[in-house]
């Protein structure tokens, strides 16, 4: 089962706040999902729960039941098919105004949830950050983007073949849309994710941190052993200082110990900046031999 299969499954349990959240519920649905031919007004999903929460806003909205039902391979179709109840279906919903339809925050929440159900899908956000409506129209998605910053999501759109699509990509504006429309426990599941990956990407920055600076050690150390072979090679390492034929003895004799584990092992210890400076002596004494 898909993420967003699963939300519309929770959504189609969702109960209205008031009387006019049950039309604003399923003008969304019917303006995502319906579409009005020559023998009749069809509703089509691939979702059992939406088909059900259809027929149910459609009973309470209309006072009857939806009077057709059929299996398609692009889901579950729903028709009505008498003039009589297309008839009303547009005089006493889809040809109302927004404002008479949506009066209050509610009514607009739940309008959003209808047009999720007819027409939106969400992304895994294990894999990726993304909710969108299949808008058809640019008067639709003009419609959504507006009752979504009437809320404090900001939404975009964008072009997919013929059709309007208004999408969500940031994870709190998903999050927040979710809560919104009834899907609290996607929007809590969608956080969770957020701070797992967050925490992933911490941990993933942290070691290739660790990683370059390893790095780098490895070749300040290389490039100790190999200064060090070539003075004793060249010139010996008794022809050095005492003070440095020290450190490089010792550097031999511990080619992968700190500075300061190092500085700690001499006669007379020293700091890691002492070591340091000896070190880099060493290398300035080996680059000068021809």
């Amino acid at each position: 089962m898909s993420f967003s299969y699963d939300i519309k499954s929770r959504l189609g349990k969702t109960l209205s706040e008031c009387n006019y959240c049950t039309a604003a519920e399923l003008y969304g649905i019917l303006c995502m999902a319906g579409q009005k031919k020559k023998d009749g007004f069809y509703i089509v999903t691939e979702h059992e729960d939406v088909a059900e929460r259809i027929v149910t806003l459609w009973e309470e909205c209309m006072g009857q039941p939806l009077p057709e039902r059929s299996e398609k391979k692009a889901g579950i179709q729903l028709r009505i098919c008498d003039e009589v109840s297309i008839d009303r279906l547009y005089a006493g919903l889809l040809d109302e105004s927004k404002e008479a339809l949506m009066p209050f925050l509610c009514c607009k929440t739940s309008f959003l949830r209808g047009a999720f159900l007819g027409g939106g899908s969400i992304s895994d956000p294990q894999k990726s950050y993304h909710l969108e409506f299949d808008a058809k129209t640019s008067e639709m998605a003009e419609l959504i983007c507006s009752i979504l910053a009437e809320v404090g999501i900001e939404a975009k759109i964008t072009q997919r073949k013929h059709y309007q699509i208004v999408y969500l990509k940031e994870y709190e504006a998903i999050a927040e849309l979710l809560g919104r429309i009834g899907a609290g426990g996607a929007a809590m599941e969608i956080y969770n994710v957020s701070i797992e990956k967050e925490i992933r990407n911490d941990v993933n920055r942290r070691m290739n941190c660790e990683n370059a600076n390893m790095d780098k050690i490895v070749k300040a150390y290389g490039k100790h052993i190999m200064a060090i072979r070539k003075i004793e090679r060249t010139i010996g390492l008794d022809a050095l200082p005492e003070a440095l034929r020290e450190i490089a003895l010792i550097r031999l004799e511990y080619p992968d110990e700190s500075l300061k584990a190092l500085g700690e092992r001499l006669m007379t210890p020293i700091g890691k900046s002492g070591v340091n400076h000896r070190l880099n002596r060493l290398i300035e004494i080996a680059d000068a031999i021809q």
